[in-house]
């Protein structure tokens, strides 16, 4: 009879494929000490990622574990389990070193080694890892896809309502035929106005330029020395 030490496993698979991120895997290490460690995946990887999520913590790869120590017996097909905690259980060899039945689980051995993981597993691991980047990858790029057309769509909207805006300002500064924009130059004055302002500026001028004669009062022209009424001097 082979030896019982070594390391046995049971994987609760969800049946989606990708055991490494959707099944939980439960880890039974029998040691030649008489001593054993069995590990409990309590759920699997991508449930844990996500309930993270939602719940607004940092998401891990690591999968939450329980994990549990005591002391074997093995007599004859049976081993008996006695925990650190003070419970007790046992197991029934299967086979000719196949696996360990225990309780409701069937670990089936994979490894005569208690300290390497087992070969088989990491190659099984790293083969749904390298599935699971490809489709994360195809995911992540149909993401940016998306996000690169909604930016575009959005920029594309911004460009049209600035050129909305832009023509619509241009319309309401720009004149209508017809009408009359207030910041054009003035009319140029007509010729009659002008004559008439002329005419009255030299009649002013005029008026403030004759004198008249203290005896009798009649105008006279700048520079005449004598009254041409009545002959007086003019001051």
């Amino acid at each position: 009879m082979k030896p019982v030490t070594g390391q046995y496993e049971y994987t609760q698979r969800s049946g989606v494929g990708l055991d490494y991120f959707t099944s939980r895997l439960h880890r039974l290490t029998l040691q030649a000490n008489g001593r054993f460690v069995i590990i409990e995946q309590d759920s699997s990887r991508l449930a844990h990622a996500a309930k993270a999520l939602l719940s607004g913590e940092q998401v891990t790869t690591n999968a939450p574990e329980t994990r549990r120590e005591g002391s074997y017996i093995l007599q004859g097909t049976i081993v008996s389990f006695r925990f650190d905690d003070g419970t007790q259980d046992q197991g029934q060899l299967v086979g000719d070193d196949e696996g360990i039945q225990f309780g409701t689980y069937f670990f089936e051995k994979v490894s005569d080694s208690t300290l390497l993981p087992p070969t088989n597993r990491l190659k099984k691991d790293m083969e749904d890892i390298g599935k699971g980047l490809k489709i994360a990858g195809a995911f992540g790029s149909a993401a940016i896809k998306a996000v690169k057309t909604i930016q575009d769509t959005l920029q594309a909207d911004r460009q049209s309502q600035t050129s909305q805006t832009t023509q619509s300002n241009q319309t309401r500064q720009t004149p209508q035929p017809g009408q009359t924009s207030s910041t054009q130059n003035p009319a140029p004055p007509s010729p009659g106005s002008s004559a008439s302002a002329r005419q009255s500026a030299q009649s002013s001028t005029q008026r403030q330029e004759t004198i008249y004669c203290d005896q009798c009062g009649a105008p006279s022209r700048p520079g005449k020395r004598f009254c041409n009424r009545c002959g007086a001097p003019l001051v």
